[in-house]
Order: structure tokens, then C-alpha cells, then sequence
């Protein structure tokens, strides 16, 4: 964090990057992988962090994100 306790922009995309990976993980029972994999790739994920979610590789996905 900034000085002050301000929080910098990096710092909120961070935040909101861990806020997805949480959100994501809960809905993996109640969503298909690639539906999943879909609305992680549009929240800003790479393909290591959707692979850390769906616990699995990320060169199993890489297919999608080169696309």
C-alpha cells in the first residue's frame, strides 16, 4: 500500500483479482469448466492463475487464451 494507507491502483486491481479467484472457486460445482473458464479469462486472469483455479495446468487452457 501506498503511504498514508492509501491504496494505489495496483493495489485494487490485486484486491479484485483475489475477490474473482474466491468468487470463481465457489462456483466451480455449480458451473462447467469452460463456462468457467470463459468468465475467469473476461475478469483479467492468466492462464496460470484460471489453472490454479480449476486446479489443473495452465497449458491445458493456453488454447484459449490464444485464441
Amino acid at each position: 500500500m501506498a503511504k498514508g494507507g492509501e491504496a494505489t491502483l495496483d493495489d485494487l486491481l490485486k484486491q479484485a483479482k483475489t475477490t474473482n479467484r474466491l468468487l470463481a472457486a465457489q462456483l466451480k460445482s455449480q458451473m462447467s469448466q469452460m463456462d468457467l473458464v470463459k468468465l475467469l479469462t473476461t475478469s483479467g486472469l492468466t492462464a496460470r492463475e484460471i489453472a490454479d483455479v480449476l486446479d489443473t495446468t495452465a497449458a491445458r487452457w493456453q488454447s484459449h487464451f490464444s485464441a
